[in-house]
């Protein structure tokens, strides 16, 4: 069974595929881009709203710090979510979301 780290890293590689393959076909001028990119959002959505709800509820870290990683997700969110997924998950998730 997939653990919500596991899923959270996986969710995050798909989404920044999709995004290059998107990207990559709306620079060709080829088709179906537009359904890329779709598909590129809900990928993002599928990782970035377990990752903001896991933030919000976390008690391990200050509230400054939590709209700090609230804002990086909705505005950087290739940065912000490699950062968190990868590196800051660990520190941060409460361990009852870690199961």
């Amino acid at each position: 069974m997939i653990d919500k780290g596991q899923f959270l890293r996986a969710t995050y590689l798909f989404n920044i595929a999709l995004t290059v393959v998107s990207v990559m076909l709306k620079l060709l001028h080829l088709p179906n881009g537009e359904g890329f990119f779709f598909f590129a959002i809900m990928a993002m959505l599928a990782y970035s709203m377990p990752v903001l709800i896991e933030i919000f509820r976390s008690t391990r870290i200050g509230v400054s710090e939590k709209l700090m990683w609230i804002t990086g997700i909705l505005c950087i969110t290739p940065l912000a979510g490699y950062l968190y997924v990868f590196k800051a998950r660990g520190r941060i998730a409460n361990s009852e979301a870690q199961k």
